[in-house]
């Protein structure tokens, strides 16, 4: 058919431009294979990404802040020495110059400072903790922008194979009107329309060219394989609206609960509330231990060779400088307080956004569905009438079957989206039947 060899030959051509262009290739990083499946995608999330360093730097300097509250707190030895020559009293019977030299080691460890200590590890641990959530979050964030990004490569390709039909048939029927045209049986205006049309739907056939690269290269990005543009991919096969949706009142209870952003500021209040308590255990006293063994090159009466004490440091007066620590880490408390108060409020909103979307979207599936059935009837009719040649519209109607078919396709998309989104916001706590199969197409239940 005509119609279907002039598609396929503008769809090589196509393929073959965007596979020309130059791409930035490193030998370090495994190329994404041919073609990309969304499993796969999805196994490359967690790779290093910089969203994703940015949240592995945080958690390192976390624990690094507990390592410093530990090491605080740990025992400090060290040597300490002099080397000197001293010309001794004349009370003594020798007054030649002799040598005084010392070493010493000296083992230090703080004993009790009064819960200053307790305070820091407990924030610290809370740090550790938030920084943590915080990971989980990007983590899951990154997972729907990687979806996201497959699915716009995926609708890229349908809409350019849309328009490539719609493409071809312009230029047939222009091509007959050419003809036309000469023997007098078509008027300049009706040529000129029909020029001006095939144009535009030239025009929107390169930019579904250009799209496709565009997306792809965001999804390249995400990959943390800048550069390496699939050529194809797969189409997924997607469950998610087999699912049984809960109530709102249900997932906003979840949501609070274990929403990973939320329970991050939870721990990072936690923190400043031991912050203030370490601050305030600025001005108790502290209480350290230390041994003392020295050598000496000198023998004296007066010199002991191990000494073992407790020292107590009471502070009396600090010129307000516990005060204002308390009161810069309770501005902290307040300014986390706001925050997180912040979030549950715009937390219980995106819960309802994406809950009010799913239903939204099972209604616009149903529709979709219909129109579906119709252009496939309308389709089959087509080819009908074309094979009797009462009517010449089959590649109309061919247009309009992709158009339902892309409507189809963008309907489930958003319904995944809005499904991982509730996923993000309940801590991932609503896990069913794998959702994503490894399955090429898309298998259709009525």
């Amino acid at each position: 058919m005509q119609i279907k060899s002039l598609g396929s030959l503008s769809a090589a051509l196509s393929l073959l431009i965007l596979l020309s262009q130059p791409l930035v290739a490193s030998d370090t990083i495994e190329p994404l294979p041919e073609p990309l499946t969304l499993e796969h995608a999805l196994s490359l999330v967690e790779t290093g990404h910089p969203a994703l360093r940015r949240q592995i730097a945080a958690q390192a300097r976390s624990e690094a802040e507990l390592e410093g509250v530990e090491a605080n707190n740990a025992p400090s030895v060290s040597i300490e020495g002099h080397a000197r020559w001293v010309q001794p009293s004349s009370v003594y019977d020798d007054d030649d110059i002799t040598d005084d030299h010392k070493l010493s080691l000296f083992v230090r460890k703080p004993l009790y400072d009064f819960g200053r200590t307790e305070a820091q590890r407990n924030a610290a641990a809370q740090g550790q903790l938030s920084a943590e959530q915080r990971y989980r979050w990007a983590l899951q964030q990154r997972k729907v922008e990687v979806m996201r990004a497959y699915f716009d490569v995926v609708l890229s390709d349908l809409a350019y194979n849309r328009e490539n039909e719609q493409l071809a048939i312009d230029f047939i029927e222009l091509d007959r009107l050419r003809d036309r045209h000469e023997l007098g049986q078509a008027s300049d205006v009706q040529l000129f329309e029909l020029e001006s049309r095939y144009q535009a739907t030239r025009t929107q056939f390169n930019l579904s060219q250009t799209r496709q690269r565009a997306t792809r290269a965001r999804l390249a990005n995400l990959l943390d394989r800048p550069g390496m543009l699939p050529s194809t991919v797969q189409r997924p096969k997607l469950d998610y609206h087999k699912r049984e949706l809960p109530e709102y009142e249900e997932l906003v209870a979840l949501a609070l609960a274990e929403n990973p952003q939320l329970r991050a500021l939870q721990a990072e209040l936690q923190a400043a509330q031991q912050q203030i308590e370490a601050a305030r255990a600025g001005g108790s006293p502290r209480l350290d231990g230390e041994l003392e063994a020295s050598s000496y090159s000198r023998d004296m009466g007066s010199r002991d060779r191990v000494r073992a004490g407790v020292y107590l440091e009471f502070p009396l007066y600090t010129g307000g400088r516990i005060d204002a620590a308390v009161a810069a880490r309770r501005a902290d408390l307040y300014e986390i307080q706001a925050r997180l108060d912040e979030t549950r409020y715009a937390l219980r909103q995106q819960v309802l956004d994406a809950w009010l979307d799913l239903q939204s979207l099972s209604l616009k599936r149903e529709r979709a569905y219909a129109e579906l059935d119709f252009r496939e009837l309308y389709l089959d009719q087509s080819r009908t009438n074309y094979e009797l040649e009462f009517k010449a519209d089959l590649g109309d109607a061919m247009v309009r079957m992709s158009d339902a078919q892309i409507a189809l396709a963008r309907n489930d998309y958003e319904y995944a989206i809005a499904w991982e989104q509730l996923l993000v916001l309940t801590g991932g706590k609503l896990t069913g039947d794998e959702a994503v199969k490894p399955a090429e197409g898309e298998e259709r239940e009525n």
